[in-house]
């Protein structure tokens, strides 16, 4: 094709000559020294600052003002020298091109020169060999740029739109990235000139409207990403690389009102998604709260990490002196899923509903207090929502009913999409879990599975929907095709190495598959000092001893049960408030009774078995208990005292102190010759 001509289309003059030379000064103050690249609107030229001495880079803008060109490029020239950013390069001035009429056709910006890295050099350079570009990378670029888009669209009354993102107008610069060629930057709304974009990388409503509006710019972000993510080492252990590409999904998506509600939104979810990558290929950052959802103050599955109550003895039937000493199996503890429904992560309201400032500690807002709507003003979602949650906390059906219908009634308020329907979609699941106890039917959990998988789509970069999934597919199972509960709480845990939800549904997992020693090796990960990291000791201690459920080898060695009554030994004697785990007295007392039932247990397992059933039975039982070895006695004679002892502690309760004083009788040690 010629370098210059007439278009065979339409007949128009057109030219990819420079239109400036070497020497050539502009407005005398800024002296060419040369072109350096070409772009969708002109020459970039390096030129020499006079005035202040130093390079600068010019870049033309052809043809840019058919009409009314004058007060044009006057306010093209104000709006690009007021952008300051420290991710956007620095627009110094704007020298306006006239022809020889006098008519203003165009112009030259005069920025910063900040080099010719861009991004689409670090393409070629990746693909020649020369360069490995990581996901990581690609995601920390999409951090920056969304901070500079931010910046432009955060303009209080005027809000600016970048319009032509993509890899050749991002630059590496010192530490980070600078975006460049500002040239095609609009306000919003603006018509004239002409927005100019780039097919592959602009937003398909774009086409037929030609405004450019902040979802046309995150779009050109997410295809951005898209194109350096294809290139891009993306080997991450888990779900890292998915909750990137699931990012870049939404951004990308052909409905804008499906897209992310903002810059700072999506640079939120970019930003927990390279959190992930980087957790899970084991390197660590400071933790960063959601700006989503507020944490639960209840841990969910806590169960395997708690001292039993005294029920657990007191339901328990009494055996004969002379039976084996089988201890009950430990309880892996898996919320059920009306505890899922209420421990749960809550979403923070979205700030611009009508009536969020009832919400605010000022008003007394009590959260567990059901609220009418106020009618003097629209409709709240978020009234809605919250009495959601409080009658799901209540145990009626009808309760779950009224919850059912303040949803439907959420659901029908008109609203922005992207905030409202991951909210929506999260209390639809909330109420399908505390249906499928009620029902007991286990297509509810399913749904609801569905729809946090559907808030998971919305907020990739979130832990609580994957946390929310990983507790779904650990009581369904791994059998849908989607990310595994094992993955789910992997990428929760390796995150937020302090949430003891994550690591204790890991442990669970682990103990399904009878690997008791996977299972004490992610809970010692927990970190210490949290507040999950008692539960996470006492988890380990009641573990590292406990008769599992099924498998192969239920029972671990005597020896893994005295080092966690040497270890439970330690945390009685720790002060609470110094951020070490410790025990009560009474906890203590339960828990040591629990652990020497266990090692009764393997002591007599390992030992020798009784005889056949039958009329003999019981004196071969009573023989047996004469020739106990020294330890076994031990055992016996230290539990005795243990039920005595809680006993003791439950003379209010009749029932309760003979029953615990049977099974003192029942595991005593033979004493009669």
């Amino acid at each position: 094709m010629p370098v210059q001509g007439y278009c065979p289309a339409c007949g128009e003059p057109y030219s990819y000559r420079p239109d400036l030379a070497d020497g050539d000064v502009l407005r005398d103050q800024y002296r060419v020294l040369g072109p350096i690249a070409h772009g969708g609107q002109g020459w970039v030229y390096l030129a020499e600052d006079t005035h202040l001495g130093d390079v600068v880079a010019v870049k033309g803008l052809l043809n840019r003002y058919e009409r009314d060109g004058a007060r044009l490029a006057d306010v093209e020239r104000r709006n690009l020298v007021a952008i300051r950013h420290p991710r956007i390069v620095q627009i110094r001035d704007f020298v306006a091109r006239q022809s020889d009429s006098g008519e203003v056709t165009g112009g030259y910006v005069v920025m910063d020169d900040v080099g010719d890295g861009t991004l689409e050099k670090v393409v070629e350079e990746t693909r020649r060999g020369e360069f490995v570009l990581d996901i990581e990378h690609v995601a920390a670029y999409g951090c920056q740029i969304l901070e500079a888009l931010g910046h432009l669209h955060a303009g209080g009354e005027r809000v600016f739109l970048y319009g032509d993102m993509k890899p050749s107008n991002v630059v590496h610069h010192r530490d980070g990235v600078k975006v460049i060629d500002l040239g095609g930057m609009r306000e919003e709304g603006q018509t004239e000139p002409p927005a100019h974009v780039t097919p592959p990388y602009m937003a398909p409503e774009t086409e037929s409207t030609g405004l450019l509006t902040v979802a046309h710019d995150l779009h050109t972000v997410g295809a951005t990403l898209r194109d350096l993510a294809g290139w891009a080492v993306d080997e991450v252990p888990g779900l890292g690389a998915a909750s990137f590409w699931w990012v870049v999904e939404r951004a990308t998506r052909p409905d804008p009102g499906l897209r992310f509600a903002g810059a700072q939104d999506m640079a939120g979810q970019l930003r927990g998604a390279l959190r992930e990558i980087r957790a899970l290929r084991g390197k660590s950052d400071p933790p960063e709260p959601s700006q989503h959802f507020r944490p639960s103050p209840r841990l969910l599955g806590a169960r395997l990490g708690t001292v039993p109550g005294i029920t657990h003895w007191l339901r328990r039937p009494l055996r004969h002196r002379y039976d084996p000493p089988v201890a009950p199996a430990l309880d892996l503890g898996a919320p059920t899923p009306t505890e899922i429904a209420r421990c749960l992560p809550v979403p923070r309201r979205y700030p611009r509903d009508p009536q969020t400032a009832r919400f605010e500690v000022s008003s007394g807002y009590d959260p567990d207090q059901l609220l009418a709507q106020d009618g003097e003003r629209p409709t709240s979602v978020e009234v809605c929502l919250h009495n959601v949650r409080v009658l799901l906390g209540r145990d009626g059906r009808e309760d779950l009913e009224r919850a059912q219908e303040e949803l439907d009634t959420a659901d029908s308020i008109p609203g922005p999409r992207a905030v409202r329907q991951w909210r929506l979609q999260w209390h639809r699941a909330l109420v399908a879990l505390r249906r499928a106890d009620l029902d007991a039917d286990p297509r509810q959990l399913a749904a609801a599975r569905t729809h946090f998988s559907r808030v998971r789509l919305d907020l990739p970069g979130e832990y609580a929907p994957k946390l929310a999934l990983a507790y779904c597919a650990e009581s369904l199972g791994d059998d849908t095709g989607g990310p595994t509960a094992k993955e789910l709480y992997e990428a929760v845990f390796a995150r937020n190495p302090a949430h003891g939800g994550a690591a204790l549904g890991l442990a669970r997992l682990a103990l399904r598959d009878g690997d008791r020693e996977a299972a004490l090796k992610v809970l010692d990960r927990v970190r210490a000092g949290s507040l999950d990291h008692n539960v996470a000791r006492i988890a380990a201690l009641r573990i590292r001893a406990a008769r599992l459920p099924g498998g192969p080898d239920p029972l671990p060695a005597p020896a893994e049960a005295d080092a966690a009554l040497a270890e439970l030994h330690r945390l009685k004697r720790r002060n609470p408030g110094v951020g070490e785990p410790w025990l009560s007295e009474d906890e203590a007392l339960r828990l040591s009774t629990e652990l020497h039932e266990w090692k009764l247990d393997a002591l007599y397992h390992r030992g020798d078995r009784p005889g056949p059933p039958g009329r003999g039975a019981a004196r071969h039982g009573a023989r047996r208990l004469r020739r106990l070895s020294v330890e076994e006695h031990e055992v016996r004679a230290q539990m005795e005292d243990h039920y005595r002892r809680l006993a003791t502690q439950h003379r209010e309760s009749a029932d309760a102190h003979d029953h615990l004083v049977d099974l003192s009788h029942a595991v005593r040690p033979q004493t009669a010759v």
